[in-house]
């Protein structure tokens, strides 16, 4: 099997993974009934916590990595491309919905090209930027009509910034472990970046009131296996996937990866008997132009 067409299953099936978790985070934030199960922050830090201990068995052969040269680099990897878009993400979808959040979460390989080209020399070419604008395009057509009636309020302001943040902090770790881990196993990266930031994230999940919640509300035990799940497959599974998907591309293909997620919606939502439009359908086809278009740069 070419490394091409390895690209491409592991893009789909992050893909996959990853649009599922927008729903695993909203049912670790509130019950049926709209209650909070969990706030935010203490979402974010559990699920930190949760991936760390489900990659404790590939850390002891990773831990030859962790040297002067590569410190910093795969602690940059932890904070940017775990700890604080779990947080960030979290809090983002206590206000804004998932039409919103696929929009902007659509700008993380246009943050990749220009981080890229500013750190690290990359050469961006006009193609790049026209397969961006075709997939940006195919992303909006898709998620076009829930968009419409959304009122933008004041209180979206800050959520829209942390999703903005997060595409950024998205964008940083990709070019790092493309060119500063060049030597690093994608497996080791994952297990030590989230070995860094664990015990931030433990301690202050500590701090919180989070332990009196286990033992004393009554809707937080479902919220909690929810998040479990996005963890384990959501994202240490998926951090190495996707890991290996920078080693094996380029840091514009992998974030392309974003693009896809509102088609996974779109299918989830027609598997469970919402209609999918004409619309959506032209949106599908001009996204994946605009990927393959991408992709034709090496």
């Amino acid at each position: 099997m070419s490394e091409t067409l390895k690209s491409w299953l592991l893009l789909i099936l992050l893909s996959c993974v990853w649009g599922s978790s927008f729903v695993l985070i909203k049912i670790g934030l509130f019950d049926g009934n709209g209650e909070v199960r969990l706030p935010a922050d203490q979402l974010g830090a559990l699920r930190v916590a949760f991936a760390f201990l489900a990659l404790i068995p590939i850390l002891i052969g990773s831990l030859k990595y962790l040297n002067k040269n590569n410190f910093i680099f795969l602690l940059i990897a932890g904070i940017c491309g775990n700890g604080l878009p779990a947080f960030l993400f979290a809090y983002a979808e206590t206000t804004l919905n998932s039409s919103i959040t696929g929009m902007l979460n659509s700008l993380v390989p246009l943050f990749t090209i220009i981080i890229g080209a500013i750190f690290f020399s990359f050469k961006i070419k006009k193609i790049h930027l026209i397969g961006i604008a075709v997939a940006v395009l195919g992303t909006f057509l898709i998620v076009q009509e829930k968009l419409v009636g959304v009122t933008i309020t004041g209180a979206m302001l800050l959520p829209f910034l942390a999703l903005i943040l997060a595409t950024m902090c998205y964008a940083t770790s990709l070019n790092v472990i493309k060119y500063k881990l060049v030597e690093v196993k994608s497996t080791a990266i994952t297990a030590l970046s989230f070995f860094m930031i664990s015990p931030i994230a433990v301690g202050y999940l500590l701090s919180t009131d989070f332990i009196s919640r286990i033992q004393t509300q009554e809707n937080i035990l479902p919220g909690v296996g929810a998040i479990l799940v996005l963890a384990i497959v959501g994202t240490a599974t998926a951090v190495l996937l996707f890991n290996k998907l920078i080693k094996m591309s380029s840091p514009i293909f992998a974030s392309s990866v974003t693009y896809f997620i509102p088609i996974v919606a779109i299918i989830i939502g027609w598997i469970i008997g919402e209609s999918i439009s004409l619309l959506q359908l032209l949106g599908m086809g001009v996204l994946i132009v605009g990927v393959l278009i991408i992709n034709k740069v090496k």
